[in-house]
């Protein structure tokens, strides 16, 4: 009789072993999903102890398989099921065709406009593989699955550095934490978790090489190496950061422009061009190479005449005025810095464009359209209408401050700060100002998003033309391991087991019926 009660105890406790125990792989099932082996494991167990519990009562689950009780319980359980497998079905859906809405006042959840563009072209799957410790490869996941979003057909696997040395060495990581991004047998390698250095890798992948820019010295150009405010290297890192190669070229030393230039810049010379080295630039675009000039107004002297000859061959027209724009304008200039706001619509380049640029002594230019022409010209940037904005040529009025519009004299606005040529092979652009693109300006986002979009589309690099980066003023929320917890035993302890209980009391009440 003893040994009975024992037996009954024995399996009354393994029954509510076995119940917490379903609990428990649900739980470690949520929490840790990687650990296959465990889990699986764990299952198995339980599943063999749920068919030996019923081994041992078969007597009494006879008696109940031949119940009617039975038979709603199985109707319930298939219908638990069908449920089930139906929100399986949505949660595969929204896994392998993500999507997400981002609430934030600047987008700080989402992908800029063009990471997006780069990826989306991306033609076939790309693999992320995850090389680092369990806990420090869970962060780089916010920032993937962003991708993912994007484009559904990126694969993420998460591969433990401890437990897999045999692929660590297959791949040669160097560093705990690496991304290794695979696309069509090629490989890029990624230790910063941002999205800059992820969608450069995902651009040198699609590419054979890198577009080389060189700058043009020696002429009193601004210096590319110079961190001081009159220099270019702290805007050039930003170009770089893009995945452009910048390098500098001496005109008067070289015999040809190198063949792997995707484009000369020419910003802001201060002496003139020898014949020779314009020459160098007239055939270097007779071969189909983009071209950038900017040059500042100088009502004094004109030093670059061949040049601007060159320029006007090609339709691109250089005024030699000093713009003036009362409308819109840097307080405490008077005028002569005026704000841009208005963009041609349908030109790549300003079609999406919503900020404001500012351009600190600028001439304006244009365009001159010849029936033999095979270049489309287009105006880019403007200044207000006038009488509030106009090309001022007065070098008196100027000299002292008394600068007002003369109507016949000077150019009316709105006037362009900016013109473009583009024909099946060549691209060129004319500034009438370099100076909104130097180290002083370089945290005035609208001017340096211009001039780095300026850069991609000159090099062809299209799907890298985009203004979507905002400065971020918005502050991210932390949530401290208290506050984590707290959600997560709500959300998968409580609310469950709230839903369960609340599922038996229904249940008993209809069953007492």
């Amino acid at each position: 009789m003893n040994n009975l009660k024992l037996k009954e105890t024995l399996i009354g406790l393994g029954i509510v072993a076995n119940g917490v125990l379903y609990l428990v792989i649900i739980f470690m099932w949520l929490s840790i999903p990687d650990e296959i082996l465990l889990n699986g494991a764990t299952t198995a167990f339980n599943l063999f102890l749920s068919a030996l519990l019923i081994i041992l009562k078969r007597q009494r689950f006879k008696v109940f398989y031949e119940s009617n009780q039975f038979k709603l319980t199985v109707d319930t359980l298939v219908n638990g099921v069908l449920v089930f497998f139906i929100l399986a079905l949505l949660n595969f859906w929204s896994f392998k065709y993500p999507w997400q809405k981002d609430f934030s006042l600047f987008q700080l959840n989402t992908l800029t406009t063009q990471t997006k563009e780069v990826v989306s072209k991306v033609d076939g799957p790309i693999e992320f593989k995850v090389f680092a410790r369990k806990n420090e490869a869970m962060l780089w996941m916010p920032i993937l699955d962003l991708y993912r979003f994007v484009k559904s057909d990126i694969k993420i696997e998460k591969i433990n550095i401890e437990l897999r040395p045999d692929l660590v060495s297959q791949y040669n990581i160097q560093n705990d934490s690496t991304l290794v991004i695979e696309y069509k047998g090629r490989r890029q390698f990624v230790t910063t978790r941002d999205e800059l250095n992820v969608t450069n890798a995902i651009i040198r992948l699609t590419r054979l090489v890198d577009p080389v820019i060189y700058f043009v010295i020696g002429h009193g150009e601004a210096d590319i190496e110079s961190s001081e405010n009159e220099g270019m290297k702290l805007v050039l890192e930003s170009v770089r950061n893009t995945a452009i190669d910048v390098r500098p070229l001496n005109l008067s030393s070289a015999q040809e422009i190198p063949f792997d230039a995707k484009a000369v810049i020419v910003w802001g010379p201060k002496t003139p061009f020898m014949d020779s080295e314009l020459a160098i630039l007239k055939r270097y675009f007779q071969r189909g190479g983009g071209l950038v000039f900017a040059l500042d107004p100088d009502l004094n002297e004109r030093k670059f005449t061949n040049v601007e000859n060159f320029l006007s061959e090609i339709g691109l027209i250089y005024h030699h005025n000093l713009i003036y724009d009362r409308k819109n304008f840097v307080n405490g200039s008077n005028g002569s810095v005026p704000i841009a706001s208005t963009f041609l619509p349908d030109h790549l380049l300003t079609k999406d464009f919503k900020g404001q640029i500012f351009f600190p002594l600028a001439s304006s230019v244009g365009i001159r359209k010849t029936e033999d022409s095979t270049l489309d010209l287009k105006e880019l940037v403007f200044s207000s209408e006038a009488p509030q904005s106009w090309g001022e040529t007065d070098k008196k009025e100027i000299a002292s401050e008394a600068v007002f519009y003369t109507e016949g004299k000077d150019r009316p606005g709105p006037l362009s700060f900016m013109v473009s040529a583009e024909g099946p092979k060549n691209r060129v652009l004319l500034f009438g100002n370099s100076s909104f693109a130097l180290n002083a300006y370089v945290k005035f986002s609208s001017n340096m998003n211009f001039f780095i979009n300026t850069m991609s589309w000159i090099v062809g690099e299209d799907r890298l033309v985009s203004f979507n980066l905002p400065i971020i003023q918005s502050e991210q929320i932390f949530i401290s391991d208290n506050q984590l917890g707290v959600v997560f035993y709500f959300s998968v302890i409580f609310a469950p087991l709230l839903l369960i209980v609340l599922s038996i009391y229904i249940y008993r009440r209809r069953r007492a019926k």
